[in-house]
Protein backbone atom coordinates (compact mmCIF):
# COMPACT_ATOMS: atom_id res chain seq x y z
CA UNK A 1 0.00 0.00 0.00
CA UNK A 2 1.46 3.29 -1.03
CA UNK A 3 1.62 6.00 1.57
CA UNK A 4 0.80 9.52 0.59
CA UNK A 5 2.16 12.52 2.48
CA UNK A 6 -0.51 14.98 3.53
CA UNK A 7 -0.73 18.00 1.34
CA UNK A 8 0.52 21.23 2.88
CA UNK A 9 -2.22 23.85 3.12
CA UNK A 10 -1.80 26.45 0.41
CA UNK A 11 -2.65 30.11 0.56
CA UNK A 12 -6.29 31.02 0.77
CA UNK A 13 -7.74 31.83 -2.62
CA UNK A 14 -8.08 35.52 -3.30
CA UNK A 15 -11.62 36.82 -3.43
CA UNK A 16 -12.82 37.53 -6.96
CA UNK A 17 -13.17 41.10 -8.16
CA UNK A 18 -16.99 40.97 -7.84
CA UNK A 19 -16.67 39.99 -4.19
CA UNK A 20 -14.51 43.06 -3.59
CA UNK A 21 -16.89 45.43 -5.38
CA UNK A 22 -18.83 46.46 -2.23
CA UNK A 23 -15.56 47.30 -0.47
CA UNK A 24 -14.27 49.31 -3.44
CA UNK A 25 -17.58 51.16 -3.66
CA UNK A 26 -17.51 51.93 0.06
CA UNK A 27 -14.00 53.39 -0.15
CA UNK A 28 -14.95 55.35 -3.28
CA UNK A 29 -17.97 56.79 -1.48
CA UNK A 30 -15.77 57.85 1.43
CA UNK A 31 -13.35 59.50 -1.00
CA UNK A 32 -16.09 61.54 -2.66
CA UNK A 33 -17.69 62.47 0.65
CA UNK A 34 -14.45 63.83 2.12
CA UNK A 35 -13.49 65.75 -1.03
CA UNK A 36 -16.74 67.68 -1.52
CA UNK A 37 -17.51 70.83 0.42
CA UNK A 38 -19.49 70.51 3.61
CA UNK A 39 -19.74 74.28 4.06
CA UNK A 40 -20.13 76.82 1.30
CA UNK A 41 -17.77 79.78 1.18
CA UNK A 42 -15.40 78.61 3.93
CA UNK A 43 -11.76 77.58 3.53
CA UNK A 44 -9.30 75.75 5.74
CA UNK A 45 -6.92 78.14 7.51
CA UNK A 46 -5.12 75.74 9.82
CA UNK A 47 -7.56 75.68 12.74
CA UNK A 48 -9.22 72.45 13.83
CA UNK A 49 -12.99 72.21 14.09
CA UNK A 50 -15.51 69.33 14.00
CA UNK A 51 -15.77 69.39 10.18
CA UNK A 52 -12.00 69.30 9.69
CA UNK A 53 -11.61 66.50 12.23
CA UNK A 54 -14.48 64.51 10.72
CA UNK A 55 -12.99 64.76 7.22
CA UNK A 56 -9.58 63.74 8.55
CA UNK A 57 -11.10 60.71 10.27
CA UNK A 58 -13.03 59.61 7.20
CA UNK A 59 -9.93 60.08 5.02
CA UNK A 60 -7.96 57.83 7.38
CA UNK A 61 -10.80 55.28 7.26
CA UNK A 62 -10.77 55.33 3.45
CA UNK A 63 -6.99 54.85 3.42
CA UNK A 64 -7.26 51.92 5.85
CA UNK A 65 -10.03 50.34 3.78
CA UNK A 66 -8.02 50.65 0.58
CA UNK A 67 -4.97 49.17 2.32
CA UNK A 68 -6.98 46.17 3.54
CA UNK A 69 -8.39 45.60 0.06
CA UNK A 70 -4.92 45.80 -1.51
CA UNK A 71 -3.35 43.46 1.03
CA UNK A 72 -6.10 40.80 1.02
CA UNK A 73 -5.23 39.35 -2.36
CA UNK A 74 -2.92 39.55 -5.35
CA UNK A 75 -1.92 43.09 -6.16
CA UNK A 76 -2.54 44.40 -9.63
CA UNK A 77 0.28 46.21 -11.33
CA UNK A 78 -0.23 49.95 -11.56
CA UNK A 79 2.18 52.65 -12.69
CA UNK A 80 3.83 54.91 -10.13
CA UNK A 81 5.20 57.69 -12.35
CA UNK A 82 2.17 59.87 -11.59
CA UNK A 83 3.15 59.81 -7.90
CA UNK A 84 6.39 61.59 -8.81
CA UNK A 85 4.46 64.38 -10.53
CA UNK A 86 2.23 64.68 -7.48
CA UNK A 87 5.20 64.57 -5.11
CA UNK A 88 6.99 67.44 -6.83
CA UNK A 89 3.85 69.61 -6.83
CA UNK A 90 3.20 68.94 -3.15
CA UNK A 91 6.88 69.38 -2.30
CA UNK A 92 6.92 72.81 -3.94
CA UNK A 93 3.79 73.85 -2.06
CA UNK A 94 5.15 72.70 1.31
CA UNK A 95 8.44 74.52 0.80
CA UNK A 96 6.50 77.58 -0.33
CA UNK A 97 4.31 77.40 2.78
CA UNK A 98 7.47 77.24 4.90
CA UNK A 99 8.96 80.34 3.29
CA UNK A 100 5.69 82.24 3.64
CA UNK A 101 5.22 81.34 7.30
CA UNK A 102 2.10 79.21 6.74
CA UNK A 103 3.59 75.74 7.14
CA UNK A 104 0.90 74.39 9.46
CA UNK A 105 -2.05 75.09 7.16
CA UNK A 106 -0.18 74.50 3.89
CA UNK A 107 1.43 71.32 5.17
CA UNK A 108 -1.89 69.98 6.44
CA UNK A 109 -3.55 70.44 3.04
CA UNK A 110 -0.59 68.83 1.27
CA UNK A 111 -0.74 65.82 3.60
CA UNK A 112 -4.45 65.49 2.94
CA UNK A 113 -3.91 65.51 -0.83
CA UNK A 114 -1.13 62.93 -0.44
CA UNK A 115 -3.38 60.66 1.65
CA UNK A 116 -6.11 60.81 -0.98
CA UNK A 117 -3.58 60.03 -3.71
CA UNK A 118 -2.29 57.04 -1.75
CA UNK A 119 -5.85 55.80 -1.27
CA UNK A 120 -6.56 55.96 -5.00
CA UNK A 121 -3.29 54.16 -5.72
CA UNK A 122 -4.12 51.35 -3.28
CA UNK A 123 -7.61 50.98 -4.74
CA UNK A 124 -6.12 50.58 -8.21
CA UNK A 125 -3.81 47.88 -6.87
CA UNK A 126 -6.74 46.07 -5.25
CA UNK A 127 -9.36 46.14 -8.01
CA UNK A 128 -9.72 46.52 -11.78
CA UNK A 129 -9.17 50.10 -12.88
CA UNK A 130 -12.53 50.38 -14.62
CA UNK A 131 -14.23 49.10 -11.49
CA UNK A 132 -12.52 51.83 -9.48
CA UNK A 133 -13.54 54.56 -11.95
CA UNK A 134 -17.14 53.38 -12.18
CA UNK A 135 -17.29 53.12 -8.37
CA UNK A 136 -16.14 56.73 -8.13
CA UNK A 137 -18.86 57.66 -10.64
CA UNK A 138 -21.51 55.81 -8.63
CA UNK A 139 -20.31 57.59 -5.49
CA UNK A 140 -20.45 60.94 -7.30
CA UNK A 141 -23.98 60.16 -8.41
CA UNK A 142 -25.12 59.13 -4.95
CA UNK A 143 -23.72 62.26 -3.30
CA UNK A 144 -25.08 64.49 -6.09
CA UNK A 145 -28.55 62.95 -5.86
CA UNK A 146 -28.79 63.43 -2.09
CA UNK A 147 -27.39 66.96 -2.32
CA UNK A 148 -29.76 67.92 -5.16
CA UNK A 149 -32.89 66.59 -3.46
CA UNK A 150 -32.05 68.21 -0.14
CA UNK A 151 -31.04 71.40 -1.92
CA UNK A 152 -34.26 71.92 -3.88
CA UNK A 153 -35.22 74.96 -1.74
CA UNK A 154 -32.14 76.78 -3.11
CA UNK A 155 -33.85 76.96 -6.51
CA UNK A 156 -35.82 79.87 -5.09
CA UNK A 157 -32.53 81.80 -5.11
CA UNK A 158 -31.93 81.04 -8.80
CA UNK A 159 -29.32 78.24 -8.85
CA UNK A 160 -29.58 74.72 -7.50
CA UNK A 161 -27.01 74.09 -4.77
CA UNK A 162 -26.48 71.15 -2.47
CA UNK A 163 -28.39 70.84 0.77
CA UNK A 164 -26.67 67.91 2.48
CA UNK A 165 -23.79 68.13 1.86
CA UNK A 166 -23.77 71.87 1.23
CA UNK A 167 -22.26 71.76 -2.25
CA UNK A 168 -21.84 74.86 -4.36
CA UNK A 169 -23.67 74.78 -7.72
CA UNK A 170 -20.39 74.19 -9.56
CA UNK A 171 -19.47 71.26 -7.29
CA UNK A 172 -22.88 69.70 -7.83
CA UNK A 173 -22.48 70.16 -11.58
CA UNK A 174 -19.10 68.40 -11.50
CA UNK A 175 -20.49 65.31 -9.74
CA UNK A 176 -23.49 65.11 -12.07
CA UNK A 177 -21.23 65.52 -15.11
CA UNK A 178 -19.11 62.52 -14.12
CA UNK A 179 -22.23 60.35 -14.03
CA UNK A 180 -23.35 61.55 -17.48
CA UNK A 181 -19.92 60.81 -18.96
CA UNK A 182 -19.86 57.24 -17.61
CA UNK A 183 -23.36 56.64 -19.00
CA UNK A 184 -22.24 58.07 -22.36
CA UNK A 185 -19.28 55.66 -22.31
CA UNK A 186 -21.69 52.76 -21.78
CA UNK A 187 -23.67 54.04 -24.76
CA UNK A 188 -20.59 54.13 -26.99
CA UNK A 189 -19.83 50.54 -26.02
CA UNK A 190 -23.42 49.50 -26.76
CA UNK A 191 -24.16 48.56 -23.15
CA UNK A 192 -26.64 51.29 -22.25
CA UNK A 193 -30.37 50.75 -21.76
CA UNK A 194 -33.42 52.83 -20.99
CA UNK A 195 -32.44 53.03 -17.32
CA UNK A 196 -29.18 54.67 -18.37
CA UNK A 197 -31.06 57.14 -20.57
CA UNK A 198 -33.44 58.12 -17.77
CA UNK A 199 -30.58 58.46 -15.29
CA UNK A 200 -28.54 60.55 -17.72
CA UNK A 201 -31.50 62.84 -18.40
CA UNK A 202 -32.03 63.33 -14.67
CA UNK A 203 -28.42 64.32 -14.05
CA UNK A 204 -28.44 66.59 -17.11
CA UNK A 205 -31.42 68.29 -15.49
CA UNK A 206 -29.37 68.75 -12.31
CA UNK A 207 -26.54 70.35 -14.31
CA UNK A 208 -28.99 72.70 -16.01
CA UNK A 209 -30.56 73.65 -12.67
CA UNK A 210 -27.15 74.54 -11.25
CA UNK A 211 -26.67 77.02 -14.13
CA UNK A 212 -23.01 76.04 -14.26
CA UNK A 213 -22.13 77.39 -17.70
CA UNK A 214 -18.55 76.15 -17.81
CA UNK A 215 -19.63 72.76 -16.47
CA UNK A 216 -22.27 72.35 -19.17
CA UNK A 217 -19.98 73.61 -21.94
CA UNK A 218 -17.13 71.25 -21.05
CA UNK A 219 -19.56 68.38 -20.64
CA UNK A 220 -20.81 68.96 -24.18
CA UNK A 221 -17.21 69.12 -25.47
CA UNK A 222 -16.35 65.87 -23.67
CA UNK A 223 -19.46 64.17 -25.03
CA UNK A 224 -18.57 65.32 -28.54
CA UNK A 225 -15.09 63.82 -28.19
CA UNK A 226 -16.58 60.53 -26.98
CA UNK A 227 -19.15 60.54 -29.81
CA UNK A 228 -16.29 60.41 -32.32
CA UNK A 229 -15.76 56.80 -31.24
CA UNK A 230 -19.30 55.73 -32.16
CA UNK A 231 -18.97 53.23 -35.01
CA UNK A 232 -22.55 52.05 -35.52
CA UNK A 233 -24.88 54.29 -33.52
CA UNK A 234 -28.07 52.44 -32.51
CA UNK A 235 -31.12 53.53 -34.49
CA UNK A 236 -33.05 54.26 -31.30
CA UNK A 237 -30.23 56.46 -30.01
CA UNK A 238 -30.07 58.47 -33.26
CA UNK A 239 -33.84 58.93 -33.55
CA UNK A 240 -34.24 59.71 -29.87
CA UNK A 241 -31.34 62.16 -29.93
CA UNK A 242 -32.71 64.00 -32.98
CA UNK A 243 -36.18 64.24 -31.46
CA UNK A 244 -34.82 65.45 -28.15
CA UNK A 245 -32.59 67.99 -29.89
CA UNK A 246 -35.47 69.31 -31.97
CA UNK A 247 -37.71 69.68 -28.92
CA UNK A 248 -34.90 71.42 -27.03
CA UNK A 249 -34.34 73.92 -29.86
CA UNK A 250 -38.05 74.70 -30.19
CA UNK A 251 -38.48 75.01 -26.45
CA UNK A 252 -35.43 77.23 -26.06
CA UNK A 253 -36.52 79.52 -28.89
CA UNK A 254 -40.04 79.82 -27.50
CA UNK A 255 -39.11 80.46 -23.88
CA UNK A 256 -35.78 82.29 -24.17
CA UNK A 257 -34.33 79.89 -21.59
CA UNK A 258 -30.92 79.74 -23.29
CA UNK A 259 -30.40 83.48 -23.19
CA UNK A 260 -31.50 83.53 -19.56
CA UNK A 261 -29.03 80.72 -18.80
CA UNK A 262 -26.15 82.53 -20.53
CA UNK A 263 -26.79 85.91 -18.95
CA UNK A 264 -27.76 84.45 -15.55
CA UNK A 265 -29.39 87.43 -13.85
CA UNK A 266 -27.52 89.89 -16.03
CA UNK A 267 -23.96 88.76 -15.21
CA UNK A 268 -23.23 87.25 -18.64
CA UNK A 269 -19.55 88.22 -18.64
CA UNK A 270 -19.47 89.69 -15.16
CA UNK A 271 -18.36 86.45 -13.55
CA UNK A 272 -15.51 86.03 -16.01
CA UNK A 273 -14.50 89.67 -15.57
CA UNK A 274 -14.35 89.23 -11.81
CA UNK A 275 -12.17 86.16 -12.33
CA UNK A 276 -9.80 88.24 -14.46
CA UNK A 277 -9.55 90.69 -11.56
CA UNK A 278 -8.52 87.90 -9.20
CA UNK A 279 -6.06 86.46 -11.71
CA UNK A 280 -4.39 89.82 -12.26
CA UNK A 281 -4.18 90.27 -8.50
CA UNK A 282 -2.54 86.84 -8.24
CA UNK A 283 0.12 87.85 -10.76
CA UNK A 284 0.77 91.08 -8.85
CA UNK A 285 0.81 89.42 -5.43
CA UNK A 286 3.88 90.59 -3.44
CA UNK A 287 6.18 87.59 -3.15
CA UNK A 288 9.77 86.79 -2.37
CA UNK A 289 11.97 85.05 -4.91
CA UNK A 290 11.42 81.75 -3.07
CA UNK A 291 7.65 82.17 -3.20
CA UNK A 292 7.70 82.97 -6.90
CA UNK A 293 9.45 79.67 -7.56
CA UNK A 294 7.73 77.48 -4.93
CA UNK A 295 4.51 79.34 -4.14
CA UNK A 296 2.92 80.06 -0.78
CA UNK A 297 1.28 76.74 0.11
CA UNK A 298 -1.87 74.81 -0.74
CA UNK A 299 -3.91 76.59 1.94
CA UNK A 300 -3.82 79.90 0.04
CA UNK A 301 -7.11 79.98 -1.86
CA UNK A 302 -8.30 83.57 -1.33
CA UNK A 303 -6.16 86.59 -2.22
CA UNK A 304 -6.54 90.31 -1.44
CA UNK A 305 -8.07 92.54 -4.12
CA UNK A 306 -7.28 96.23 -4.57
CA UNK A 307 -9.21 98.92 -6.41
CA UNK A 308 -12.60 97.20 -6.11
CA UNK A 309 -15.49 97.44 -3.69
CA UNK A 310 -14.57 93.97 -2.34
CA UNK A 311 -11.36 93.21 -0.44
CA UNK A 312 -10.65 89.55 -1.28
CA UNK A 313 -11.69 86.89 -3.74
CA UNK A 314 -11.16 83.17 -4.45
CA UNK A 315 -8.81 82.43 -7.32
CA UNK A 316 -11.33 80.32 -9.30
CA UNK A 317 -8.80 78.62 -11.54
CA UNK A 318 -6.77 75.49 -10.89
CA UNK A 319 -3.86 76.88 -12.87
CA UNK A 320 -3.75 80.31 -11.24
CA UNK A 321 -4.20 78.59 -7.88
CA UNK A 322 -1.28 76.30 -8.65
CA UNK A 323 0.90 79.27 -9.60
CA UNK A 324 0.14 80.94 -6.27
CA UNK A 325 0.29 77.75 -4.18
CA UNK A 326 3.25 75.93 -5.78
CA UNK A 327 4.98 78.67 -7.75
CA UNK A 328 6.33 78.68 -11.27
CA UNK A 329 7.98 75.30 -10.75
CA UNK A 330 4.78 73.70 -9.47
CA UNK A 331 2.79 75.19 -12.35
CA UNK A 332 5.25 73.81 -14.91
CA UNK A 333 5.15 70.37 -13.30
CA UNK A 334 1.34 70.41 -13.15
CA UNK A 335 1.14 71.31 -16.84
CA UNK A 336 3.62 68.55 -17.67
CA UNK A 337 1.55 66.09 -15.61
CA UNK A 338 -1.63 66.84 -17.56
CA UNK A 339 0.08 66.68 -20.97
CA UNK A 340 1.79 63.43 -19.96
CA UNK A 341 -1.55 61.96 -18.85
CA UNK A 342 -3.18 63.02 -22.13
CA UNK A 343 -0.38 61.38 -24.11
CA UNK A 344 -0.84 58.19 -22.12
CA UNK A 345 -4.62 58.20 -22.62
CA UNK A 346 -4.26 58.39 -26.40
CA UNK A 347 -2.28 55.12 -26.28
CA UNK A 348 -4.78 53.12 -24.24
CA UNK A 349 -7.07 50.50 -25.85
CA UNK A 350 -10.08 52.00 -27.60
CA UNK A 351 -12.81 50.75 -25.19
CA UNK A 352 -11.18 52.48 -22.22
CA UNK A 353 -9.77 55.42 -24.18
CA UNK A 354 -13.31 56.65 -24.76
CA UNK A 355 -13.95 57.00 -21.04
CA UNK A 356 -10.50 58.33 -20.16
CA UNK A 357 -10.60 61.03 -22.84
CA UNK A 358 -14.08 62.13 -21.83
CA UNK A 359 -13.16 62.43 -18.16
CA UNK A 360 -9.85 64.16 -18.86
CA UNK A 361 -11.38 66.71 -21.26
CA UNK A 362 -14.15 67.43 -18.77
CA UNK A 363 -11.92 67.83 -15.72
CA UNK A 364 -9.09 69.74 -17.42
CA UNK A 365 -11.51 71.97 -19.32
CA UNK A 366 -13.25 73.00 -16.11
CA UNK A 367 -9.91 73.64 -14.43
CA UNK A 368 -9.36 76.85 -16.39
CA UNK A 369 -12.08 78.70 -14.46
CA UNK A 370 -12.57 76.42 -11.45
CA UNK A 371 -10.13 75.55 -8.69
CA UNK A 372 -9.35 72.16 -7.22
CA UNK A 373 -7.86 69.89 -9.88
CA UNK A 374 -4.64 69.60 -7.83
CA UNK A 375 -6.37 69.85 -4.45
CA UNK A 376 -8.54 67.56 -2.32
CA UNK A 377 -11.53 67.49 -4.69
CA UNK A 378 -13.38 64.88 -6.79
CA UNK A 379 -11.66 66.35 -9.89
CA UNK A 380 -8.29 65.47 -8.37
CA UNK A 381 -9.46 61.90 -7.67
CA UNK A 382 -10.38 61.47 -11.33
CA UNK A 383 -7.12 63.00 -12.57
CA UNK A 384 -5.13 60.68 -10.27
CA UNK A 385 -7.01 57.53 -11.32
CA UNK A 386 -6.89 58.27 -15.06
CA UNK A 387 -3.19 59.26 -15.05
CA UNK A 388 -2.24 56.16 -13.06
CA UNK A 389 -4.11 53.82 -15.42
CA UNK A 390 -2.92 55.55 -18.60
CA UNK A 391 0.79 55.24 -17.92
CA UNK A 392 3.02 52.50 -19.27
CA UNK A 393 3.29 50.65 -15.95
CA UNK A 394 -0.45 49.91 -16.08
CA UNK A 395 -0.57 48.92 -19.75
CA UNK A 396 -0.71 45.13 -19.30
CA UNK A 397 -3.52 45.09 -16.73
CA UNK A 398 -5.48 47.72 -18.68
CA UNK A 399 -5.20 45.72 -21.91
CA UNK A 400 -6.57 42.67 -20.10
CA UNK A 401 -9.49 44.68 -18.75
CA UNK A 402 -10.20 46.16 -22.18
CA UNK A 403 -10.40 42.69 -23.74
CA UNK A 404 -13.47 41.97 -21.62
CA UNK A 405 -15.26 45.01 -23.07
CA UNK A 406 -17.01 45.15 -26.45
CA UNK A 407 -15.00 47.04 -29.04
Amino acid sequence: MTAFAPLAPGPAPAPPADARRPGVLAVALLLVVVTVGWRRGEYFTGSLDPVVLAKAGLSALALAGAFLLASSGPRRRVGTAWLWWLGVVLGCSVFGALTSGDLVAGGAVAVRVAVLGATVHLLLRAAPGLQVLTSLAVACGAVAAVAAVTGLPTLAEGRLAGGVPALSPNELSLLAGVVVLVLAWRTVLGRAGWADAVTGAAFLGVIWATESRTGLLMLLVALAVMALYLRRPPVGLVVGGLMLGALAVVGAAATGVVSAFVTRDGDGVGTLESRFIAWRAALDLPQSAWQEVFGSGMALKVIPIKGQWWDEQPLDSSWVSLLVQAGVLGLAVGLGWVLWALRGVTRTPRPVRVLFLGLLVFVVGRSTVESGMFDATPAYLLLAAVSALAERGSADRLAAEAEALPD
